[in-house]
């Protein structure tokens, strides 16, 4: 049994007994942990006891046999160091922090560390705290996320001919764009219009931001295999299916 303290980001969590939480935590130096809080939410007569909350970024001291890294971790102490109360000021934005939580925690691989994009997310929450509009930070995260796991897209040429002309659609599948020549060809395909497209290349992370959001969200949404459920809180369906 190894026993070790990260910085961590509550990406899931939920109820397992009275007492006792199933939590995702996204850790700096080990990645994604699964773990059981057990007692989390028992109180005594000097301390009310509420659990560990979604997003809650604190210090945690684990315990785990690294032979069995697929069974649950324990997690033996827990401190909330950040209040990041301004989430909850806003709909929008404790969305926008719950879609981030939730790309992170489906696409980071559990206890493989990133810690590059560990501070990528506690920056990202931290600026959506006191966000007036979310997209622009949503945006820089997705394509952090992308970077750091190795699938960010090709858009400055068709991922079939190679050609940089005439660059109409997206294929997660293929990696990058498609021309128009090639579209046709391509039955997994996403709509681009050329101002998103503008934006992705030249990185230019500046509202209006929805169509850059859906593209990328796109994507995401692809390698997860399965619809992020809180896009369409972010951006409305139908935008979102035009690329606008």
């Amino acid at each position: 049994m190894s026993v070790f303290a990260d910085r961590a980001v509550v990406l899931l969590r939920y109820d397992y007994s009275e007492t006792s939480q199933v939590v995702a935590l996204m850790t700096r130096d080990h990645g994604v942990v699964r773990a059981i809080a057990k007692g989390i939410k028992r109180g005594t007569k000097t301390r009310f006891a509420t659990g560990i909350d979604l997003l809650d970024v604190g210090r945690v001291v684990l315990s785990s046999r690294r032979e069995r890294r697929d069974k649950l971790a324990t997690v033996t102490e827990w401190k909330q160091t950040q209040s990041l109360n301004g989430l909850r000021d806003k709909l929008f934005r404790i969305h926008a922090a719950q879609y981030a939580a939730e790309i992170t925690g489906h696409l980071i691989e559990d206890w493989d560390p990133h810690p590059a994009l560990f501070d990528h997310l506690l920056a990202a929450l931290t600026e959506l705290a006191e966000a007036d509009e979310p997209l622009a930070t949503i945006v820089r995260y997705q394509w952090g996320l992308l970077s750091e796991i190795g699938s960010l897209p090709r858009f400055e040429a068709c991922v079939a001919c190679g050609r940089g002309e005439n660059l109409t659609h997206f294929s997660s599948r293929e990696g990058g764009m498609i021309c128009r020549d090639c579209e046709a060809s391509q039955i997994e395909k996403h709509g681009v219009t050329a101002e998103t497209l503008r934006r992705v290349q030249e990185k230019t992370i500046d509202p209006p931001l929805a169509g850059a959001f859906s593209l990328l969200n796109y994507h995401l949404s692809h390698l997860m295999g399965r619809e992020s459920r809180l896009a369409p809180k972010l951006v409305p369906r139908t935008r979102r299916q035009n690329g606008q």
